[in-house]
């Protein structure tokens, strides 16, 4: 599975990424550090597979 999140609020320390869907609701926290790796995004893009 393949979701997309879009920045929602940035605190002194993290960064809020949220998932646009009422029906199955995503929300995923970066460090200032994980986002300055990921070279400061507006969205991101996760994948879900099974272990």
């Amino acid at each position: 599975m393949e979701f997309i999140l879009i920045k929602e609020k940035e605190t002194p320390g993290t960064w809020r990424f949220k998932e646009n869907k009422e029906d199955r609701p995503m929300t995923i926290y970066l460090s200032k550090d994980q986002v300055k790796e990921l070279g400061n995004p507006k969205s991101i893009k996760v994948t879900i597979t099974a272990a």
